[in-house]
């Protein structure tokens, strides 16, 4: 289990640093900036995530790993967008599309993981607080990150987001927790069916109801 988490928050911080990082791109930061916002958005929803439980300091400053894996995928994207810089421009529509797909599997994985940690922290009979915290985990790195590049937070106004996380958390934890199936089967399950809410509502526009 602690072996399939550690993977699972690697694949979540690598997939949230491209997405990050392609955003600061698209606003044309430098490089300084394309990584800040690659980190942010990568490592900012499990830092919320500790300092809601008091893990200090969170564990991105504790373990580096999760840091070094988030610059140097920030890095590689900042390059790979500086060598194809003319095809990048030209087809931004299309690297906005890919770059949506890896944003839901940040937000698919991040979810699971945030609910584990918070399993793990003794919270295990408190169904609201352990699913918050997964949504927390998956959506406050892309808040964080919005936020500073001056955007009304995507979580807020478009595309059921933080929706897609709070019913695949829990789908996860009554397969879990209440009907006790195995954890690597219910994490597929709640990353899978959030990813496929994600995407599904890109493509067809989901959005849910507005006032005005």
């Amino acid at each position: 289990m602690d072996t399939m988490l550690l993977v699972l928050e690697l694949i979540g911080t690598c997939a949230f640093a491209i997405s990050g990082a392609v955003l600061g791109i698209t606003k044309r930061f430098d490089i300084f900036g394309v990584i800040f916002s690659g980190i942010i958005t990568a490592l900012g929803g499990g830092t919320i995530r500790d300092i809601l439980l008091g893990n200090l300091p969170p564990a991105m400053f504790r373990n580096y790993i999760y840091l070094i894996f988030a610059v140097a995928t920030c890095l590689l994207t900042f390059i790979i967008a500086s060598i194809l810089k003319n095809k990048f421009s030209e087809n931004i529509v299309v690297i906005d599309k890919v770059n949506n797909i890896f944003d839901a599997i940040g937000l698919g994985v991040f979810t699971i993981v945030g609910m584990n940690v918070a399993i793990r922290n003794g919270f295990v009979h408190n169904f609201f607080f352990v699913v918050f915290l997964g949504m927390t985990t998956g959506c406050g790195g892309g808040i964080l990150r919005d936020v500073i590049v001056s955007e009304v937070p995507f979580v807020l106004k478009k595309r059921v987001y933080a929706v897609a996380s709070i019913v695949g958390g829990i789908v996860y934890y009554l397969m879990y927790i209440t009907f006790d199936q195995s954890a690597v089967l219910s994490a597929v399950v709640g990353i899978t069916l959030i990813f496929v809410l994600r995407i599904l509502a890109s493509v067809f526009k989901w959005d849910l109801p507005k006032a005005i």
